[in-house]
């Protein structure tokens, strides 16, 4: 465990080094928010409400869902992975007494959370510039399950991005997978547009599906848009889809590294 939170404390000491990456993702979530700030202000000049939405509510949940899609860097993984697998690279990671993947999850993380601060300083600099009535639940138990919606998320999501990555064992070429994967993830989170929007059948297949429950879910708890009764639904998909995706991401490193052929070994 102390060689995890090691590689976890060098990659948020690291972040130091890159501000310009800390500054990106600060305008990054700023523009989020300020291109939904001006799409939102012309739909409820027409409208008071949309599919229950009041103007403060829907401005709540896209400051909310911007702070977690900045954060969430385990896009990075997938890239990484094939990269190093293709050029031969990757020999270190299946010499060294880690886990590959508890090592990019620990490295990930640690960007998250150093970059966690800066993309909540830039979500409140833009609701206080735009004067956004912005309404966040006090419910402790909503709160709470929203940040083990949050935690369970990530982890899915490294290991989902590492079973992309290690499919460079047997592809030449993944920049397919990784292309089309990103498009459909942004919109299945609810990253895009609030899943509730969509007709109620859809929503329904969603629910049980695992990236609904990486944004859209803890964002609508946070809002108080959603139930607990929900919260703890989410909560049980989630944490069932990361057992599996961890067991996958196992199971494929096994058998697909065998097929590699790298340097320095």
């Amino acid at each position: 465990m102390k060689k995890y939170l090691e590689a976890f404390r060098l990659s948020y000491k690291m972040q130091i080094t890159w501000r310009f990456d800390v500054a990106m993702t600060m305008l990054a979530t700023a523009g989020q928010i300020i291109a939904a700030w001006i799409i939102w202000q012309v739909i409820f000049s027409q409208n008071t409400t949309v599919k229950g939405f009041g103007l403060g509510s829907m401005l709540s949940y896209y400051l909310i869902s911007s702070i977690l899609t900045s954060i969430d860097f385990t896009n990075q993984v997938s890239g990484e992975v094939s990269d190093l697998i293709r050029g031969g690279r990757f020999s270190g990671h299946m010499v060294t007494p880690m886990n590959p993947l508890f090592f990019f999850g620990s490295m990930t993380a640690g960007e998250s959370v150093f970059h966690l601060g800066f993309s909540l300083l830039a979500a409140l600099v833009c609701a206080v510039l735009l004067q956004m009535n912005i309404v966040i639940t006090q419910d402790p138990v909503r709160i709470i399950l929203a940040l083990a919606l949050v935690v369970i998320g990530l982890v899915f999501m490294t290991c989902y991005h590492y079973t992309i990555g290690v499919l460079a064992f047997k592809f030449l070429d993944i920049g397919f997978f990784l292309h089309v994967q990103g498009s459909i993830i942004a919109f299945a989170t609810g990253s895009l547009v609030p899943l509730s929007l969509l007709p109620e059948n859809l929503l329904f297949i969603l629910r049980f599906l695992p990236f609904t429950h990486v944004v859209f879910t803890p964002a609508m708890l946070l809002c108080g848009l959603a139930d607990t009764e929900e919260g703890f639904i989410s909560l049980a998909v989630i944490a069932a889809w990361a057992l599996i995706m961890f067991a996958v991401s196992q199971f494929a490193y096994r058998h697909l590294r065998v097929k590699y052929d790298g340097v320095g070994i």
